[in-house]
């Protein structure tokens, strides 16, 4: 499960829990059945999930098991008992996963809607957005940022040795700068805000120089779209995202970001946009606000779990 996101293993326990409770209606199935479609990454994770789950059905029950199951009567339902379960499940398999491909170094993460700031040993200040994981690994010969997951805001420091950015697509190589790096699902987004990024495709022979103001993503191959960008700082670190004629699903999904659980969002809410600048702070107020400016209804089905669906 390496190259599996923690939020797609997150959804998937959500929605497993969510198909075994006793008042899982037709549209929950339907529901789920569009979700598992969506991306070969869901239905992959989805049967990892099976599988693990069928192991511990044929592991013997100990004391301590009895016990735990046996609190359900002081109160915890049968789908409160397997959503812990099951995110205890799902993140127990990244955690063993990781293990093997885990890079040097210190380790720097934040939670889900967290962000913060840290001044590493060079100088250099680091800045780490919502459920990110980043090591650091500094020597006389290189200074590496491995970015595994998330997105970190760098200003680099004057230093004889060079620094590396380092995700799952290549490198970024700032040349005394202050830039971003996000480690998307299936690229690399670079944006420089000061200076001068070169970006190096982990198998390709492109190299290109992004110039402040601009930004660029790419793979594992090749650079692709190069944009100008449209702030002069990255607006996340104010707990702020901007959305410039979005679509709503989209708008959603970089606002899950900094949400824990799972958004559930009707495939036909892409027809309408979004632009403005809005809060992560208060996810909860934003998907208000939105509802009240676009026909949509939002509908909580547990504390970290909601639908949003269009209004009749």
């Amino acid at each position: 499960m390496t190259q599996i996101s923690p939020e797609t293993i997150q959804q998937a326990a959500v929605w497993m829990a969510r198909l075994w409770a006793e008042d899982v209606s037709q549209d929950d199935k339907s529901a789920f059945k569009t979700w598992y479609e969506a991306e070969p990454e869901h239905a992959l994770v989805w049967q990892r999930l099976e599988q693990l789950q069928e192991t511990f059905h044929q592991a013997p029950q100990s004391e301590l098991s009895r016990a735990v199951l046996a609190r359900k009567k002081k109160g915890l339902s049968r789908r409160q008992l397997l959503v812990l379960g099951l995110f205890s499940l799902a993140n127990l398999s990244l955690i063993f996963a990781g293990r093997a491909s885990q890079p040097r170094g210190r380790e720097y993460v934040t939670a889900v809607g967290e962000i913060k700031t840290v001044t590493l040993n060079d100088g250099t200040i680091m800045a780490l957005n919502t459920d990110t994981l980043v090591y650091i690994d500094f020597d006389q010969s290189a200074r590496r940022l491995h970015l595994l997951q998330g997105e970190i805001s760098v200003t680099s420091a004057r230093h004889t040795a060079p620094l590396y950015v380092t995700t799952r697509d290549g490198k970024a190589v700032p040349i005394g700068t202050r830039f971003t790096v996000k480690q998307q699902e299936y690229r690399t987004l670079v944006e420089v805000y000061e200076g001068v990024v070169e970006l190096r495709p982990k198998q390709g022979v492109e190299l290109l120089r992004l110039k402040a103001t601009q930004q660029a993503v790419f793979d594992i191959n090749s650079i692709m779209l190069i944009q100008h960008l449209l702030t002069t700082k990255p607006l996340w670190l104010e707990h702020k995202i901007q959305a410039n004629g979005s679509k709503l699903t989209d708008f959603i999904a970089e606002l899950a970001r900094y949400r824990r659980g799972v958004i559930s969002v009707e495939p036909q809410l892409a027809k309408y946009k979004v632009t403005g600048t809005f809060s992560t702070k208060d996810t909860d107020k934003t998907l208000r606000h939105l509802s009240e400016i676009l026909p949509i209804e939002i509908h909580y089905r547990l504390p970290f779990w909601l639908s949003i669906k269009e209004r009749n």
